[in-house]
């Protein structure tokens, strides 16, 4: 089983990714775009990218290819915490604009042909406390902007299936359980 959540950031996805790995025995991929940033040296991306576009494109271009990588390594499932169809959320919200048409129809299609790999896609909505890890933008406005992204970018890529988790850890373990169980 290939699952991916899918959302904007502090909406619950790292925590409900770990916990969802463990009880189905799967292999988690970690949210990329940590892992990239590491790398280049990134503690914040939406203030560390914004005013130098050569260093955002390389960022969202290593997210995406750590992202593929990873997934093309457990072809037997996993859960992901985060799904490429983040990665074009994000490409859009900071490199559409200054990108040749061409490279973001491929990237866009890339994500859209991927997404289809998805054996469910959780989309987790913004409801529960944003916290501030010094990592991730805190301010709600901006949590609601990519939200409204993130939705519209899984009508575009259509997953094979699209499931809304909501509620605490333990409601939305149980909805995502109960669903299994009817797809076996």
């Amino acid at each position: 089983m290939k699952i991916g959540l899918c959302g904007a950031q502090g909406t619950g996805k790292t925590t409900l990714s770990k916990a969802l790995a463990t009880e189905l025995g799967l292999p988690l991929i970690e949210e990329q775009a940590r892992v990239a940033a590491k790398y280049f040296g990134i503690t914040r991306p939406s203030r560390d990218i914004k005013d130098r576009p050569e260093l955002g494109l390389a960022f969202e271009v290593h997210c995406l290819i750590l992202q593929l990588q990873s997934e093309d390594r457990y072809k037997q499932g996993f859960v992901s915490d985060r799904t490429v169809i983040d990665i074009a959320v994000y490409w859009s919200k900071w490199l559409a604009h200054t990108t040749p048409a061409a490279i973001n129809r491929f990237i866009y299609e890339l994500c859209k042909r991927r997404a289809k790999k998805y054996d469910m896609v959780l989309y987790v909505s913004p409801e529960i406390p944003l916290e501030n890890d010094e990592f991730r933008n805190a301010n709600p406005e901006y949590q609601k902007e990519l939200d409204f992204w993130v939705r519209a970018m899984l009508k575009v890529c259509k997953p094979p299936v699209i499931f809304k988790v909501t509620g605490t850890l333990e409601e939305r373990m149980n909805q995502i359980l109960s669903l299994l169980k009817g797809n076996r």
